[in-house]
């Protein structure tokens, strides 16, 4: 017999080789495609043994990266995140040039709460792949949560110069601003995003908080609207979220127990009340106070966080006894409440003052003129509004 050229036999063994490599990459493209079958039916465990099978027939290949990546998702569905993490972790040593493990690995620190360990992801994710729009939103948005808004910027004005037919750069730029304090450029950048993309929920959203966050209903208003006819449930976190930012106001205040505080100057104490008539005698009075929203029930029960006092032209646009001089007879009235009840199922909180008799029995009031005003705040720490935050009689709510 003949011998065999050594050039045959090494074009022999990389044939072989090479089919046998063949079948290996066949058997893991079919525990593949079994494993994602397994996985769309929820048979997890299955599935992952399926995936690892797959990896082991064809390590280094695409099939094996694809049966990584559903083993990690496979695990995250059975709430195994420690297992996903190794997973990924794993993943990046075998292909670590690849920017979507760490992409995937970034979300899952995020979700968790893992705010340095998901920057360091992005970060990897981006400097592995600079030109994909995903891993520079998702590194802008670590930036922005951890408070490094110039950096957020940036990977946002990024993403925008990537892939002009996507609003997620914009949004993310309409959120700087927002954290920013910068309202106008909000809108701008918030408006942008929903001119690309007008059933983007999130973008209406961030725009509604933008429109609460500077007092502006009408609009907030507007994009409540706009969630509710999407049926998103947006449109319940945006109305919660303005009920908590709306600064708190008095909307109505009415006399209790026969105070009459429209009637005016001059008005003789006596004739308010029978328990009045007698000289140095007291009467208890109250004033109901209806809120727009909830109140600090510690807050609003302080009688030191409420005043009475004389309206001036300066105070709220009316003088007190018509301008004149206030004589030795009129009735004094403390300027802090005897005591404050509140209800928070009705936002009502009862003012009670005391007005009293003079030793003549000839004192005098103008109950017109007497304001109430509240100093305190709202069950989200919210001041009262300036613009009602005092009532009298001539005036209404101011």
């Amino acid at each position: 017999m003949g011998i065999i050229a050594s050039e045959t036999v090494d074009y022999l063994f990389s044939l072989g080789a090479t089919n046998t490599q063949s079948q290996l990459n066949s058997l893991a493209n079919t525990a593949l495609g079994k494993g994602i079958d397994l996985y769309q039916k929820g048979e997890y465990g299955r599935a992952i043994n399926a995936f690892k099978r797959s990896a082991g027939y064809s390590p280094f290949s695409d099939n094996s990266a694809k049966a990584y990546d559903y083993i990690a998702k496979a695990y995250l569905a059975q709430d195994m995140t420690e297992e996903a993490i190794k997973t990924y972790k794993q993943a990046i040593r075998v292909y670590p040039v690849r920017d979507d493990f760490h992409l995937a690995l970034g979300d899952i620190y995020a979700k968790e709460g893992n705010a340095e360990e998901a920057l360091a992801e992005y970060k990897a994710a981006v400097k592995l792949n600079p030109s994909s729009a995903v891993s520079r939103y998702a590194l802008g948005q670590s930036y922005l949560a951890a408070g490094q808004l110039s950096d957020a910027r940036e990977q946002f004005t990024a993403v925008t110069k990537l892939s002009r037919v996507s609003a997620t750069g914009y949004y993310g730029l309409g959120q700087v601003a927002r954290a920013s304090g910068d309202y106008s450029d909000a809108v701008a950048q918030l408006n942008k995003a929903i001119s690309v993309e007008k059933k983007f929920d999130k973008a209406h959203l961030e725009l509604g908080y933008t429109y609460a966050d500077i007092g502006n209903v009408q609009k907030a208003t507007e994009q409540v609207s706009i969630l509710s006819a999407k049926r998103s449930s947006s449109a319940t976190t945006l109305q919660n979220y303005m009920a908590q930012v709306a600064k708190p106001q008095i909307m109505v205040a009415l006399g209790l127990d026969g105070f009459n505080n429209h009637l005016g100057a001059k008005t003789k104490v006596a004739t308010m009340d029978a328990d009045l008539t007698d000289p140095n005698s007291t009467k208890l009075y109250s004033m109901n106070f209806v809120f727009t929203k909830e109140m600090d029930i510690s807050s609003i029960q302080n009688p030191y966080n409420w005043g009475i006092s004389r309206a001036s032209i300066a105070q709220s646009g009316g003088v007190y006894n018509n301008g004149l001089t206030v004589p030795n007879t009129e009735a004094s009235i403390r300027p802090i409440p005897v005591n404050v009840t509140y209800h928070n199922d009705t936002n009502t909180a009862i003012v009670r003052f005391r007005v009293s008799q003079n030793a003549a029995g000839n004192a005098t009031i103008d109950p017109a003129h007497i304001v109430f005003k509240f100093y305190g705040k709202d069950t989200y720490g919210k001041t009262i509004d300036t613009a009602a935050d005092q009532y009298s009689g001539f005036r209404g709510v101011a």
